[in-house]
């Protein structure tokens, strides 16, 4: 029985599928690329040179640990709980109580009118009288008082309303007990001279005595007391005594410096 595949005989195929086979097998040959030749300086690479000998006294290395991976572990994540109290507030800063005012001494009683560089103004009124007549006394005077309590004064009366009319002039020195409050003893003397119309002149000398009362810080006072006063060279003179007793009352205004 004889086949035949598309008018081609079975021997003539198989030698036209030998042939087909060798000139593929020539044509993936000839593709393969040709190996490029080494570079002309550098020598050709032997063969790797040998490691270190391994130390045989060498501790083992360590393996790692399962529990430690290679990378730390990341920082663990900041709280979000809300319920975390604030802060304390700070110390709240007082400042320190002052020290206490050291103890003042009590106030000093200063002499007030009677004080060093006062000026007193006095005025004078007042009654008198002699064997002859009586008399309105009218006077006025004026002190320095050179320290606490010391003065130095003039004073000055008038005997009017009577006959022989009279004129009496007065230096004198009075100390006033300034310490003392409110009611302030006082103690003084001196000379007088009287001026008499178509009479003789007279002179005199004496002491004083009495209370002033000056309230605090006041510029006024008043005085009364009594004065004694002797008569120099005194004779029978008819109308006056050798020795005389009266009361003083006045006014006083002091000027402080």
């Amino acid at each position: 029985m004889k086949t035949s595949f598309g008018g081609l005989r079975p021997a003539r195929l198989f030698a036209l599928g030998s042939a087909l086979w060798t000139c593929t097998v020539c044509v993936v040959a000839n593709a393969q690329p040709t190996p490029a030749p080494p570079p002309p300086n550098v020598p050709p690479s032997g063969p790797p040179a040998p490691g270190p000998a391994p130390d045989r006294n060498a501790p083992p290395a360590l393996t790692a640990s399962p529990l430690l991976g290679d990378e730390a572990p990341p920082p663990p994540a900041p709280s979000t709980d809300e319920t975390v109290p604030p802060p304390p507030p700070p110390p709240s800063y007082e400042e320190p109580a002052p020290p206490p005012p050291p103890d003042e001494p009590p106030p000093r009683r200063t002499a007030g009118p009677f004080a060093r560089g006062s000026v007193r103004l006095s005025l004078l009124i007042g009654t008198g009288w002699t064997s002859l007549d009586e008399y309105l006394i009218l006077g006025a005077g004026v002190g320095y008082y050179l320290v606490d309590g010391l003065e130095l004064g003039l004073d000055y009366e008038a005997w009017l309303f009577g006959d022989p009319v009279l004129h009496r002039l007065s230096p004198g020195v009075r100390y006033v007990f300034h310490m003392v409050p409110v009611i302030k003893p006082y103690v003084g003397a001196f000379y007088r001279h009287t001026f008499v119309n178509d009479f003789n002149d007279f002179n005199y000398v004496g002491g004083r005595a009495g209370l002033f009362y000056a309230p605090e810080r006041s510029g006024v006072y008043v005085g009364g007391g009594a004065v004694y006063e002797h008569l120099l060279n005194c004779k029978d003179r008819g109308f006056t005594d050798c020795d005389d007793v009266y009361p003083e009352i006045f006014i006083g205004i002091s000027l402080g410096r």
